[in-house]
């Protein structure tokens, strides 16, 4: 019986185990530690660096050579249809940050710098659609000032706000959550990638998942020129939808502009926060307006907080997005309003890749670790089915790799 030893020293089963050991803790010393102590199985982290970065690379090879694939179909592409009707396929895109450095620099830390990490969220989730807006009204999470803290900024609570409201908040969103789309399974996706590349990826990944056939389909991201350059380029049939959470974010920043007293700027960030879930972004438009008249215009010169330059910045921003905040529309449709679902992604990939203490070296290594760690935050198993079907595998030719000799990292 075959062994299906891929030229290394380790058997498939403890190289699947060392690789998952990689993916999910937040060192390969802790992993190395780990796998001694829960499984008998001895690997230094250097070493299991080097396998995971192996592994990560045939992964990174596997996506793009999916993603040529799909570009390389005569036009007009067929999209793939999925298996199981999907009732509302849901797509985000969000940047991260990882600390990298200079490759081949020896020992030591070289040329430290962060890079910005590209990273998307295939959701399939059930999509409710309602004769009328489920839910009007502003959400009770919005309006409660202890909720907002972690949000926003230099919030502080009412004098008379008691901890029984607060307590009794969380109750009077589960009532009315149920308007909210439910994810079902997802997929993700992460690269160092510029974004026109991570873009191609995204759409590979999208018609793989059949979410070209969706019977409703969304996009929700944050304001970032290049996200919305991507849903357009690549998914054009797909709502476009501005995170709301990001929206009142920058509601908020222009309000502490024009308002120092705390009752008044929350009351005026109520005022137009209420109005974006509305949908009246054009009435906080006009009023950013009449505010931007009487602090008066931003000199060419301003700084970044200068309050004429925040409420300018803030007033493009509503413009740019108008479009993308019909709330009210997304709601009756059963559409996902927020990115929050991206978000945790996002910290769930940064439990592994991001700390002032890791450094991943730039090109193979921080790339591949990116691939295992997003692999295996899918609901498809792909990590696993990667190990099974690699070469070296029973029944798959035991052929070898030309992998880049690469140096240790976190």
């Amino acid at each position: 019986m075959a062994l299906a030893i891929d030229g290394g020293s380790y058997s498939p089963e403890v190289l699947r185990k060392a690789v998952a050991a990689s993916a999910h803790v937040p060192s390969y010393s802790i992993g190395s530690k780990l796998l001694e102590e829960l499984g008998g199985i001895s690997i230094s982290s250097r070493h299991l660096n080097n396998l995971t970065v192996k592994i990560g690379v045939e992964l990174a090879e596997d996506r793009d050579v999916r993603t040529g694939a799909y570009f390389d179909q005569p036009l007009p592409r067929t999209p793939q249809r999925p298996e199981v009707p999907i009732p509302l396929a849901t797509v985000s895109i969000d940047g991260g940050r990882m600390q990298t450095r200079v490759d081949g620099g020896g020992v030591g830390v070289h040329a430290p710098h962060w890079r910005e990490t590209k990273n998307a969220l295939f959701l399939r989730m059930n999509g409710v659609s309602f004769q009328e807006d489920p839910h009007p009204e502003l959400p009770e999470c919005f309006v409660d000032r202890h909720c907002m803290k972690t949000l926003l900024p230099g919030v502080e609570s009412a004098e008379n706000e008691e901890k029984g409201d607060r307590q009794s908040a969380p109750e009077t969103r589960q009532e009315h959550s149920r308007w909210r789309p439910e994810p079902l399974f997802r997929t993700c996706l992460s690269s160092l990638a510029a974004s026109q590349e991570f873009g191609r990826m995204m759409a590979a990944e999208a018609d793989s998942r059949g979410f070209y056939h969706a019977a409703k389909q969304a996009f929700v991201s944050d304001g970032l020129p290049y996200n919305w350059t991507i849903q357009q380029k690549h998914f054009p049939s797909f709502t476009p939808i501005l995170d709301f959470v990001h929206a009142v974010e920058h509601v908020y920043a222009a309000a502490r502009q024009v308002r120092k007293d705390q009752e008044e700027l929350w009351r005026l960030h109520l005022q137009w926060t209420e109005a974006c879930w509305q949908g009246r972004v054009r009435e906080v438009i006009s009023q950013l307006r009449a505010e931007q008249q009487h602090l008066g215009e931003p000199p060419p010169d301003a700084a970044e907080n200068d309050p004429r330059k925040i409420l300018a910045d803030t007033i493009g921003y509503f413009l740019n997005n108008a479009a993308r905040m019909d709330y009210p529309a997304y709601r009756r449709k059963g559409l996902p309003i927020t990115s929050a679902l991206m978000e945790s992604f996002v910290k769930e990939l940064n439990r592994r890749v991001k700390g002032t203490e890791k450094f991943w070296n730039d090109g193979a290594s921080g790339e591949a670790i990116l691939q295992v760690r997003a692999a295996a935050l899918c609901d498809d198993d792909r990590l696993q089915r990667h190990m099974k079907s690699r070469p070296g595998r029973p029944f798959r030719p035991n052929t070898r790799r030309h992998r880049p000799t690469v140096a240790n990292a976190s």
